[in-house]
């Protein structure tokens, strides 16, 4: 079993980490931004100093070993080998958005027989959302953590829905306010699936930019980044960090005019920015 060694670990910061310079080259020069060459100017330690100084009991929570071979919950191998073969499928194609609404059908009938196995659940829950079916998509969501209240997918799948809907004052709730994934497993844990990992720290690190709490959104856009800087959920939490530190460095520059005549240069930037807000 191939394991990836992964150690992470609190405050809300009014300071910018991605580098002055490179930031504010960025802006002038216009037209898109590059999210990831911008964010890999941030020293990891500085963010992680902050973090532990703040919170050091946190230390040790965020060590773990990531994997990307099966992990089997214990009532899905309980399932009869032909239809996990077959919900296995359905996944797939509703991964792919194939025939969603016979694959809602399908799965309906799975949670019917086997209402034990919040996997089923949970695929239920994105096949509603694929087909726009909001009520059947909100009501499957709150299903799957009222009758598994442990279970992390159902947290992650929830949570993403209060982060689109601006509902994300609800997730230290739901969560029980623990930001580790190794906070929502038996004491001992310490192999997680890669969906797994990648889901929850995807939620987390937006919950956090979308609070200020940067330090702590950064350490998830790293773990993030380190599994694959070119995945979908690793842009968007970038994209959202990106977001938090344009707000800042505005605010800065803001401040800066109102004690001295502004630079061509910071003119310059003060526009690109203006245009480049409306865009985010």
């Amino acid at each position: 079993m191939n394991l990836l060694r992964y150690n992470t670990k609190f405050n809300i910061s009014k300071m910018n980490y991605i580098n002055l310079f490179e930031l504010t080259k960025a802006i002038i020069n216009g037209g898109h931004i590059d999210q990831i060459q911008l964010i890999s100017t941030v020293d990891r330690e500085k963010v992680f100093n902050k973090i532990y100084k703040n919170k050091p009991e946190l230390k040790e929570i965020g060590k773990f070993y990531i994997t990307n071979a099966p992990i089997e919950e214990e009532n899905w191998s309980k399932i009869q080998r032909n239809d996990k073969k077959n919900i296995l499928k359905l996944y797939s194609k509703l991964k792919k958005s194939i025939s969603l609404e016979k694959v809602i059908s399908e799965l309906t009938k799975y949670k019917a027989k086997y209402q034990n196995v919040p996997a089923i659940y949970n695929y239920l829950s994105i096949a509603y959302n694929k087909v726009n079916q909001t009520k059947k998509y909100c009501e499957s969501l709150y299903e799957t953590i009222e009758k598994f209240p442990d279970y992390v997918f159902g947290k992650v799948s929830l949570s993403e829905y209060y982060l689109n809907n601006n509902e994300y004052t609800k997730i230290p709730l739901l969560l029980d306010n623990k930001f580790e994934i190794t906070q929502h497993f038996p004491i001992g844990t310490e192999v997680f699936h890669l969906s797994a990992v990648r889901g929850f720290y995807f939620i987390t690190g937006r919950y956090f930019a979308k609070t200020g709490k940067i330090e702590m959104a950064y350490k998830s856009y790293f773990l993030l980044s380190d599994l694959d800087n070119s995945h979908e959920t690793t842009e968007i939490l970038g994209e959202e960090i990106l977001s938090y530190e344009l707000s800042i460095y505005n605010k800065k520059l803001k401040k800066h005019t109102k004690k001295k005549k502004l630079t061509q240069e910071q003119k310059a930037a003060n526009t690109q920015y203006e245009k480049l807000g409306r865009k985010w």
